[in-house]
């Protein structure tokens, strides 16, 4: 397994351009080139030259390539040997995630399949959208669920379903009976974050005007559990979600899900995603396809 610098490194090699790899692994080409040098001031060596053709590998940059891509080779050769020696060999499916996704409903679909496959075990780990997008580069994970946009063309989404963001608050809200909601009504309110969605924010101040339109947040906290339970306390409170942040009290009614109108919320797409390169045995496959059925389940 390599880090992210050797992914760099590799993907820059086989495009012959950094701006070209930058699109291919959908990270900005500046980023990449600091990560290429950081890789040649660790290993005190040149990997590439520049020409007019392009990028061009040093005879000690072409040994590296060579072992990269070798070893690359021999590790899916490796994994396919061992999908395809036996069928009773224990299969084990690691699964990056935004927490809300493995709270509310991964958990069921794993209890499920694990009945009928008992040697299937299961690694689940809770993180933000671009943790997750680099855990599926990497091949720490086998499987990603997340937003979908802007995904590098080195990954492959199996399925995805729109989610548009809205508001979470109490039944009780004063937005609760109102038909269309605008930003503008939101920022009215008392609002609460996570994290993971301040980059929604951002955007939305973007959007509407940053110096005329800024709000700070009331509270921010990484705790899904906390921000739920605040909401039924203070029925002025929203928070900015997915229905998939809270089905559990969407169906007990102790909270409410209301669209909002705007297109960065209507745009929303959330997906199973994994590496290209990764190698499906018949279990992964079908757990897959029961995630898959899942998902379309979900109103």
């Amino acid at each position: 397994m390599f880090s992210l610098e050797y992914r760099y490194f590799y993907q820059s090699a086989l495009d012959k351009s950094f701006r070209k790899a930058g699109e291919n692994l959908n990270i900005n080409s500046s980023a990449l080139v600091r990560q290429i040098y950081k890789l040649e001031n660790r290993l005190n060596i040149k990997l590439f030259n520049r020409s007019s053709k392009g990028l061009e590998l040093t005879p000690k940059g072409n040994l590296l390539f060579k072992h990269v891509d070798e070893s690359i080779e021999k590790n899916e050769k490796f994994l396919q040997n061992i999908y395809q020696s036996d069928e009773n060999f224990e299969t084990h499916i690691t699964i990056s995630t935004v927490e809300t996704i493995a709270i509310y409903f991964l958990s069921k679909v794993i209890k499920d399949f694990q009945q009928e496959n008992k040697s299937t075990t299961f690694e689940i780990n809770a993180k933000k959208p671009d943790s997750i997008i680099d855990d599926l580069i990497l091949n720490i994970s086998n499987i990603g669920i997340t937003f979908t946009k802007d995904i590098p063309k080195s990954l492959a989404i199996l399925f995805e379903k729109n989610f548009p963001l809205g508001i979470l608050c109490s039944p009780n809200h004063e937005l609760a009976k109102k038909n269309k909601i605008t930003i503008l009504d939101c920022l009215t309110y008392p609002l609460v974050f996570h994290p993971g969605t301040l980059t929604i924010w951002k955007k939305i101040q973007r959007e509407m005007g940053y110096s005329s339109h800024y709000i700070k947040p009331r509270i921010i906290s990484n705790s899904y559990a906390f921000i739920k339970s605040y909401l039924t306390k203070n029925t002025q409170a929203l928070f900015f979600s997915t229905k998939l942040g809270a089905l559990l009290e969407l169906s007990e009614k102790s909270l409410i899900h209301k669209s909002v109108d705007n297109k960065t919320f209507i745009a929303n797409n959330i997906g199973i995603i994994v590496n290209k390169s990764f190698l499906q045995d018949k279990k992964t496959e079908f757990f897959i396809k029961n995630l898959i059925k899942f998902f379309r389940t979900i109103n």
